[in-house]
């Protein structure tokens, strides 16, 4: 039995080759594979008849033979393995429509080779378009959640220790940012893959005169991809999407472990409706915030991913090869799938959370959060080095816990025995400036410098960040609306050609 693609193989593909390598491409070919497939194939056709390389009775033929399969979906197209691939499989599907004769001209001035690049660059596309909306979305209820919580004060932690007071809604306000530099990475990686390698063939061009600015405009790309050999052997827009999402999702796992332990019954800080938790089969008692541990495994699973693309390709040709441009890369699209379905899920979280305010103001009152302004204070008020003022403050933070004392025990006089014992010297100090020094909500509105934890600046960021999200949504509208417009100006022109 003869090769199904080839003449040049003597012998049918063995069925062990066939399942390895040729079925698991196959079996992802759906509705969405198919549309960017027939629209590939369309803009080539027009475009062939355009620069008269094929007639346009031909042309109108292929054309109306394409909107048949198209019509008649998946499910019509024969994916046996032994075709190798969706491009051989669409091929004979469009041979049963048209005659195999007829369907075999438009394979003039191409390759396999860019046919696959320009679907990937298309699938890259609106998985960037996909994933950048739903990340917008997160980020608008981060900035919601931050400037709803903006007054409420909580420690801030170092080393997840108790270190100074901040609000919750300055720790989101950071988060926002970090998220704000995540999506920056995945937009970059639109304009790279937004490049049509279509007639690049195999690599080398085509003898063929053929139009390659013509068929990059009715894809949607912005401009044509050159050289040919790094147009078709490169799938570094791929890689690169993948590491954008991959760190997106470190971060994310980073967020979850902060509420994760803030939610712990030890901590108790931070709750979350029931519906947004798992329970236990035995413990009647348990409410699990799976949510968040999910976040955490998702980065180590996309660390994974991004790991094996980039070992799978560091060791290929700079040629076309199954390890550089199919098989290295097929755990990045699942990845960006799941990827797509963890941000809503962030949004949710956003949305949901619920600090303890009363909890959180007590504790920065007894965990010595406050204790950089009394040293503060020192350095003002009597006119010592901040570095005595340290000094000061930390053995009198050592003294009031050694018995047994949280922050309401660092009194005047604890304060100037650790004076005098660190530089011989003590303060006209009053317990009541000293309350009035360890007081968070003071400490949190005293810090009104640019970027500080004061609810005026934190919602000066906030402000600034909505108008920066603002913008990167209209920018992803408009890559949007190239697209659909691009879309509809290829539509017109079928219908035009065809009649």
């Amino acid at each position: 039995m003869q090769n199904s693609v080839s003449s040049r193989l003597a012998e049918a593909t063995a069925p062990e080759v066939a399942t390895a390598i040729y079925a698991p491409s196959l079996g992802s070919f759906d509705v969405a594979a198919l549309d960017r497939m027939c629209a590939l194939n369309e803009a080539h056709a027009l475009m062939l008849a355009e620069c008269g390389l094929i007639d346009r009775d031909t042309a109108a033929s292929l054309l109306r033979g394409i909107a048949r399969v198209r019509e008649d979906g998946p499910d019509k197209i024969d994916l046996d393995p032994r075709f190798e691939d969706s491009y051989f499989a669409f091929e004979n599907r469009l041979g049963e429509v048209t005659g195999k004769s007829l369907a075999g001209w438009l394979h003039i001035g191409r390759s396999r080779n860019d046919i696959g690049s320009t679907l990937d660059r298309m699938l890259t596309r609106d998985w960037c378009s996909h994933l950048l909306g739903h990340l917008l979305a997160a980020r608008n209820a981060c900035l919601d959640a931050a400037e709803r919580y903006a007054d409420t004060v909580m420690p801030g932690y170092t080393h997840l220790q108790p270190a100074q007071p901040i609000t919750f809604g300055y720790y989101l306000a950071n988060v926002a940012r970090g998220l704000e530099r995540e999506y920056e990475r995945l937009a970059a990686v639109y304009p790279r893959a937004d490049a049509c390698p279509l007639g690049s063939a195999a690599f080398a061009g085509t003898s063929f005169p053929i139009d390659r600015q013509l068929t990059a405009e009715l894809l949607g790309f912005s401009r044509v991809a050159t050289p040919g050999l790094d147009a078709v052997a490169s799938r570094d827009f791929v890689t690169e999407l993948l590491w954008a999402v991959t760190s997106c999702q470190v971060l994310l796992s980073r967020v979850a472990q902060d509420l994760y332990t803030f939610t712990t019954w030890e901590f108790g800080s931070f709750s979350f409706p029931d519906r947004v938790a798992g329970t236990s089969s035995i413990m009647p008692q348990k409410k699990n915030m799976l949510p968040l541990e999910y976040f955490r495994a998702e980065a180590g699973r996309s660390i994974g991913a991004l790991a094996g693309a980039l070992s799978s390709v560091k060791g290929s040709n700079y040629s076309i090869g199954l390890d550089s441009v199919r098989e290295g890369l097929a755990d990045s699209w699942p990845a960006f799938a799941r990827f797509a379905e963890a941000l809503p899920l962030l949004r949710l979280v956003f949305e949901t959370i619920k600090p303890d305010a009363d909890k959180l103001l007590a504790r920065c009152s007894e965990n010595f959060s406050t204790a950089t302004d009394v040293a503060d204070g020192l350095v003002r008020e009597h006119g010592i080095s901040f570095r005595e003022a340290h000094h000061i403050i930390g053995r009198a933070v050592q003294m009031v816990i050694a018995r047994g004392e949280d922050a309401s025990g660092l009194t005047a006089t604890v304060v100037n025995t650790a004076a005098d014992a660190e530089i011989g010297r003590t303060f006209d100090l009053s317990d009541d400036t000293l309350k009035s020094w360890t007081d968070p909500v003071s400490a949190v509105n005293s810090r009104n410098t640019q970027g500080g934890p004061a609810p005026a600046s934190t919602r000066a960021m906030i402000t600034e960040m909505k108008q920066r999200h603002a913008s990167d949504t209209s920018e992803l509208e408009s890559h949007r609306d190239h697209l659909r417009l691009s879309a509809k100006k290829l539509s017109e022109r079928l219908s035009a050609f065809t009649g």
